[in-house]
């Protein structure tokens, strides 16, 4: 039975996810803004990191994702500030690449939502 129960949290966890996600593209008008796959491969070998040596790998992968996320982020900060100052970027360039920037935090927590559904502990 609880096998079930997880199956469905995470079908409406996705649809949610997905749902919400493809809404906010649609009001944009960019249906690719969710989708960075250097963002996505910074969490996921971050994460992989984090929970290899640890018990509890499913939650480790968790909170490795959300650190991979934060460190990701602080790692565009850093080269977009860089750019920025180097470059004379205009505002317009900036605020696309900060767009970009969120990406991994938002990728972190998606992960370590799911990671929690997953989790035999709870």
């Amino acid at each position: 039975m609880n096998y079930q129960k997880k199956i469905i949290s995470i079908i409406i966890y996705l649809t949610i996810l997905f749902g919400a996600c493809y809404a906010a593209s649609k009001e944009v008008g960019s249906y690719l803004i969710f989708i960075d796959f250097p963002s996505a491969i910074i969490v996921v070998i971050i994460a992989l990191a984090y929970s290899f040596n640890k018990t509890n790998k499913i939650k480790n992968f968790g909170d490795g994702a959300v650190y991979g996320g934060w460190l990701g982020f602080l790692i565009g900060l850093i080269s977009m500030s860089a750019d920025f100052a180097l470059n004379q970027l205009n505002t317009k360039e900036f605020l696309s690449a900060n767009s970009v920037l969120w990406l991994v935090v938002f990728y972190g927590y998606c992960i370590k939502f799911l990671m929690k559904i997953l989790d035999n502990q709870n």
